[in-house]
């Protein structure tokens, strides 16, 4: 199973937080999640490499970071690519719902919680309803199509693997 790198990016979380959280967006963290919340809050996997399905072709990509939980009154609009790191959970949630509004013009048949990034705009969220509750999907930020990583957070972590490309930026890892 991946461990976790730089764990605590923005400080520990408590599971006052974590409740508050959960009243925003109307829905229980999975219980996994909630754990590593508690444990790491954010932070980047090592290992951080999965394969995705792009166009009938496997492709490398990598989990940049996971987001960290912080107080819901903390969310900086403009985020440098540095920032992604601290970035809160709560922001990239609302991210979502915005974009899923104004620029893809549609809801996704799921309840998603962004959670973390690749560095390249693209989101891994969990699954927060549905017979799909607690499954990690990545989705690609231009058309908000999503595919199936792992049927739980904790098992996405350990489906990670080691780098095979050695073309990444620096910053991404």
């Amino acid at each position: 199973m991946a461990q976790i790198l730089n764990s605590l990016p923005a400080g520990p979380t408590s599971e006052a937080e974590i409740a508050s959280f959960e009243t925003h967006i109307g829905h229980r963290l999975p219980d996994d999640y909630r754990a590593f919340l508690l444990k790491e809050n954010g932070g980047h996997p090592e290992p951080d490499a999965f394969t995705l399905n792009i166009w009938g072709r496997a492709e490398e990509d990598i989990v940049m970071c996971f987001f960290p939980m912080q107080d819901l009154s903390i969310c900086p609009v403009d985020v440098s690519f540095d920032e992604l790191r601290t970035w809160p959970v709560h922001c990239a949630w609302n991210d979502l719902m915005n974009d899923l509004k104004d620029l893809y013009e549609k809801e996704l048949d799921e309840a998603l919680l962004p959670i973390g990034t690749d560095g390249s705009g693209n989101y891994f969220c969990i699954v927060l309803d549905g017979p799909r509750r607690g499954s990690i999907l990545f989705l690609e930020h231009e058309m908000a199509e999503t595919e199936l990583l792992a049927e739980s957070f904790e098992s996405f972590l350990a489906s990670l693997r080691q780098r095979e490309r050695t073309d990444y930026a620096p910053e991404l890892g």
